[in-house]
């Protein structure tokens, strides 16, 4: 089964990348597991910690983003970098596309939106768990507000370009402003369902439901405390949202590296859970929907023709 993760955290997490070309006994995420667990796409998360901010939030981000493009080219006999439409074909290499998790690089001005584009750029989180100049974080709880000024012209420009918007550690204040300005589908990179497991990370049915009406992808992720249990209560996730919204709405985004002691070990691990959803008695139709084609569409509505 052919595997699309929406979020990995390693590229970011390791001090030297090379070592994601080879097998390795640590971690969660490296190339050679994710090719055996079935990867062929895999959305590279360039995370920039709160500390930072402003020019050294631009500067952190900027770093993480030159060391992967260098990392692409010097495998690229085994990788790819995704950039447009056609790019999403695949040809036997893993194919990466990258996401800046959090805005702050941005500092809330369109012009470095276009910058962080032309450098590779094809997918934003708008926030991590705090505030940013774009919007609020789950993190901010009560205090949560909406989406600013600075964030709607970076939206209308991530929609002008072509950058997906994941609105996965989005406030519910801030995601709620959010939906009435986009024209394309947004996505959730990793998180799960409240109504299984509530944690203000996961989404609610109303929230799922406004993703899936306007055709983005909700993808269920790996971490125990979204989970809310083991493999097991994934399955559960996995039950409600097609219960919710069908099966075509929902995706995988694992976290690796990420987080602790995931669900499904490694990157390895994607055909045991194929194996725990088949048994459970999802058909290889659906199952195909969940692993990649789903996510696959997705993108052949957001990224750039050319």
């Amino acid at each position: 089964m052919r595997v699309f993760d929406a979020h990995t955290d390693a590229f970011t997490k390791r001090e030297e990348l090379s070592v994601l070309a080879q097998r390795l006994e640590n971690g969660h995420w490296d190339l050679v597991r994710f090719a055996e667990g079935g990867g062929r796409w895999q959305i590279a998360a360039i995370f920039t910690p709160p500390r930072f901010t402003g020019v050294e939030a631009f500067a952190y981000a900027l770093h993480h983003l030159t060391r992967i493009l260098d990392w692409v080219e010097e495998h690229r006999d085994k990788v790819r970098l995704i950039l447009r439409r056609s790019d999403l074909a695949d040809d036997g290499r893993v194919g990466i596309l990258l996401s800046l998790e959090g805005a702050s690089p941005l500092m809330g001005r369109v012009e470095f939106l276009r910058l962080f584009f032309r450098l590779g750029i094809r997918c934003l989180t708008l926030t991590w768990n705090h505030r940013n100049e774009l919007a609020d974080g789950v993190g901010l709880g009560e205090a949560a507000g909406s989406v600013t000024e600075a964030g709607r012209a970076v939206v209308a420009e991530c929609e002008r370009l072509g950058v997906a918007i994941d609105v996965s550690h989005l406030s519910e204040r801030s995601f709620w402003s959010l939906m009435p300005l986009v024209s394309k589908p947004v996505f959730a990179s990793h998180s799960n369902f409240r109504a299984i497991c509530d944690h203000p990370r996961n989404l609610t049915d109303e929230q799922a439901k406004a993703i899936a009406q306007c055709g983005g992808v909700i993808c269920l992720t790996f971490v125990p405390s979204f989970v809310g249990g083991d493999l097991t209560m994934l399955l559960r996730h996995y039950e409600h949202g097609v219960r919710l919204l069908g099966d075509e709405a929902l995706g995988l985004g694992s976290d690796f590296d990420g987080c602790t002691n995931p669900v499904v070990p490694d990157a390895a691990g994607f055909p045991q859970l194929a194996e725990a959803l088949k048994n459970a008695g999802v058909a290889q139709r659906a199952l195909k929907r969940l692993f990649h084609e789903n996510l696959l569409r997705y993108f052949r509505q957001t990224l750039p023709l050319s």
